[in-house]
């Protein structure tokens, strides 16, 4: 199961940061990777939401639920399941969590990303080595950057 993962220090606190990276509203304003999210049911853990975007030229929906949540430390969803244009993507991986991590440091706090997907075979595993895992890392920098403007 490989990890993406990323890490930048922005200068807020951990009060501050963490009502943006834990409000599915707020993805938007720095997730680059939802145009939109939409609460389906609940809040923290457990939480069901649809994640909204476009990938390779197509409507994504992504459906999500929060698996972990811990108040300003964590807060990870896991993919349920996704949808092209309307209709069910190809399968390339059959397991997807994504974690947002913060440490305080100071009066900053530390912003870890973290990806952990489980590859649809070994033929998948190969393209994410090559192909995808610099994309999705580059996404993340890019989250990272924008999550530190919305802050400022």
């Amino acid at each position: 199961m490989p990890t993406i993962s990323r890490t930048a220090v922005v200068d807020a606190p951990v009060t501050e940061v963490w009502p943006v990276v834990s409000d599915a509203a707020r993805l938007p304003d720095w997730f680059s990777f939802a145009d939109r999210v939409d609460v389906v049911t609940g809040s923290g853990l457990g939480e069901a939401r649809v994640q909204h975007a476009r990938f390779e030229g197509r409507r994504q929906e992504v459906d999500q639920e929060v698996v972990e949540f811990t108040p300003e430390r964590v807060i990870a969803w896991a993919h349920r399941a996704e949808r092209l244009d309307g209709d069910p993507a190809p399968v390339r991986a059959t397991g997807v969590v994504f974690r947002v991590e913060l440490t305080a440091q100071g009066g900053a706090t530390r912003v870890r990303l973290a990806q952990t997907l489980t590859p649809a075979g070994v033929g998948r595993a190969i393209a994410l080595h090559l192909f995808g895992a610099a994309a999705i890392g580059r996404t993340m920098a890019e989250s990272l950057v924008r999550l530190s403007r919305s802050l400022a």
